[in-house]
């Protein structure tokens, strides 16, 4: 297990962008634990102010069982928002990977080995869960409330901005608003992440929401982590509403098997992230 301390040389560090050798066998060493802080540093987070979670969903978990036979499940791994650390996304699929030649008793085998693996690399221990591939609960739905992508408005900014964001003060707010037109980019790769982002708040003023859109859109051209974006789009709405309620989080799109869904709000929340269209 390796862990990454300081941004210089961090795309070096990395798997992700490089060529890498799958393990044909267990593995655990394979896992790159990446600071929350090093993301947060360069975004201007304040890690204060919220709670969540990240779930990502693995869809190719595969081991063998003791007669050999393969075994496939959906994983859902839940890191919390404060763990110490997060695991790099090519690290973990090449763990998961790892597992493809190796027998196991049984489920609660495979859901032991990688909670041990991945709690020294995340510096706590997350929430693990298999589930059968035809379980219903995976069912494509979509993002509750108002979809703001067919609002006219006018776009010329694709870096973030806090001030394209609009507000009637005084005037009380209480929505949610969705758009699947979000993109940033990989900070090691410079390749496009897409996403489908999702906010719900309650607070003493209302946003506008062609001015949320145009802020949504202006991550087009950004480099960032996915955690530390949507860190920064919670925290630039909490500084502009004053809301008593607000979660924001985002369905990213499936990559090597993996996606990533990360959740911040200010009360405690166990929400799980459905999947959508295009994971």
């Amino acid at each position: 297990m390796a862990n990454i301390t300081g941004l210089e040389g961090i795309a070096g560090a990395l798997p992700l962008g490089q060529t890498s050798e799958q393990p044909t066998t267990f593995d655990p060493s394979v896992l790159v634990g990446v600071p929350r802080a090093l993301a947060r540093g360069v975004e201007g987070i304040e890690a204060t102010g919220f709670v969540g979670h990240d779930l990502w969903n693995a869809w190719e978990l595969s081991w063998l069982n003791r007669d050999g036979l393969p075994v496939c499940r959906i994983a859902q791994l839940v890191v919390p928002a404060d763990s110490p650390n997060l695991c790099e996304s090519k690290s973990l699929k090449l763990f998961f990977n790892s597992f493809a030649n190796d027998c196991f008793d049984d489920e609660v085998a495979v859901v032991r080995a990688v909670v041990e693996a991945l709690t020294p690399v995340l510096g706590v221990a997350p929430a693990f869960s298999l589930y059968r591939l035809d379980d219903p609960r995976f069912a494509v739905e979509a993002p509750k409330g108002e979809c703001l992508d067919d609002w006219p408005v006018n776009c010329g900014i694709y870096e973030p901005d806090a001030r394209l964001l609009a507000v009637e003060a005084g005037v009380p707010g209480k929505a949610r608003y969705h758009s699947h037109l979000f993109r940033s980019n990989c900070p090691v790769t410079g390749q496009p992440d897409w996403a489908t982002v999702v906010m719900k708040y309650e607070g003493p003023h209302r946003i506008r929401p062609e001015s949320l859109l145009a802020y949504w859109v202006s991550y087009r051209n950004h480099t960032g982590f996915h955690e530390a974006c949507i860190e920064r789009i919670y925290q630039d709405l909490k500084a502009v509403l004053e809301p008593t309620e607000l979660v924001v989080w985002a369905g990213f799109v499936r990559r090597g098997g993996l996606d990533i869904n990360p959740v911040r709000s200010i009360q405690p929340t166990k929400f799980l992230p459905p999947r959508l269209i295009r994971h």
